[in-house]
């Protein structure tokens, strides 16, 4: 796929619905920059009832800059629907955080206009901040691109293809694709790379649960999954890189970094269902151990401690505090 095909597909949801085909056709010509990425209808996880996950959409989602823009038609302006709106848009602010624009569909030609001029002028912008990295389609499923970043993070909505793939953002090596789920992680000992289905599966039914934050293991025949339970709990590592096998924008299956997870032993033993902690959003990557790498210059923590990121330039760093700010502590080799 290129990023004609890309873009086609992204618009063409659009296709039955003539105020948002419109607004955001407009936004994507005025803005006139193929180095920049649009995701139209973009999923997003939101709050969870009965133990299922609510899934909302995003009409139209800038993943390079985190901004999301939402198109108001007529049927969004009765009272009821305002009210499910603002809560949606909660919600969604609350699992991406993200900045959240609004586009009133119902107003004049000149006022739309007038909003969508906005918004292109302030993608303008960002494109021209240090931190900003161009939209490159093939970069964006190359686990080298990672690699060489020194981090991967859930919150870039990284996807990839193949589970070697996932397995080789943390220096796995693989020049083949293998044929399991995943591996143990090659520099965190206490650590497995998993790529996990979160639909009915044949007999597996694992969640993602709280936006995101909790996810399970579960097996629907009962032997099987007391086998599998007992072996992770006092065998297997405690710790899962996650990766969800889901349909991205692309329309495609695709392997979608969650991040670092930590069993909870506790809740696990009551239930008797595998449950797990999001303990992290973003991971250290790494080069293979048969690969020459660059001296490392500084490391990333977060507020556990936990590293989070390594670098191998001061332009890495910089870029990394332009955009984290002081979510971050950044601690240099020199």
């Amino acid at each position: 796929m290129n990023k004609y095909d890309y873009i086609k597909r992204q618009l063409a949801k659009t296709n039955k619905k003539n105020d948002e085909n419109y607004i955001i056709t407009r936004i994507w010509h005025l803005l006139d920059n193929y180095d920049i990425k649009i995701n139209t209808q973009q999923y997003v996880v939101r709050s969870n009832k009965n133990q299922k996950a609510e899934y909302g959409l995003i009409d139209l989602y800038f993943p390079q800059f985190n901004l999301a823009v939402e198109i108001d038609e007529a049927h969004h302006k009765n009272d009821i629907n305002q009210t499910l709106d603002e809560i949606r848009k909660n919600d969604i602010v609350n699992a991406l955080d993200c900045e959240f624009i609004r586009i009133d569909a119902t107003q004049s030609l000149e006022k739309i206009h007038e909003k969508i001029d906005q918004v292109v002028e302030k993608i303008n912008l960002l494109t021209k901040e240090k931190w900003f990295i161009p939209w490159d389609l093939e970069k964006e499923y190359d686990p080298n691109t990672y690699i060489e970043q020194g981090y991967i993070d859930a919150d870039d909505n990284v996807s990839l293809r193949l589970v070697a793939d996932c397995c080789n953002v943390f220096g796995a090596g693989y020049a083949h694709g293998i044929q399991k789920s995943g591996a143990p992680h090659k520099f965190e000992e206490d650590t497995d790379i998993k790529r996990l289905k979160f639909f009915p599966n044949e007999t597996w039914n694992n969640q993602l649960l709280e936006n995101e934050e909790i996810f399970i293991e579960y097996n629907t025949i009962p032997e099987e999954n007391e086998t599998y339970f007992q072996k992770r709990m006092y065998q297997l590592n405690q710790k899962i890189a996650l990766f969800a096998y889901a349909k991205t924008s692309s329309g495609r299956f695709e392997a979608i970094f969650k991040g670092l997870y930590l069993l909870n032993r506790e809740k696990s033993k009551n239930t008797g269902v595998l449950t797990y902690n999001r303990i992290s959003t973003i991971m250290p990557t790494y080069y293979p151990k048969d690969v020459k790498q660059p001296l490392r210059i500084a490391e990333a923590y977060n507020n556990d401690e936990y590293k989070v990121a390594h670098f191998y330039t001061e332009n890495q760093v910089r870029k990394f505090e332009g955009k984290y700010k002081k979510r971050y502590k950044i601690i240099s080799y020199s």
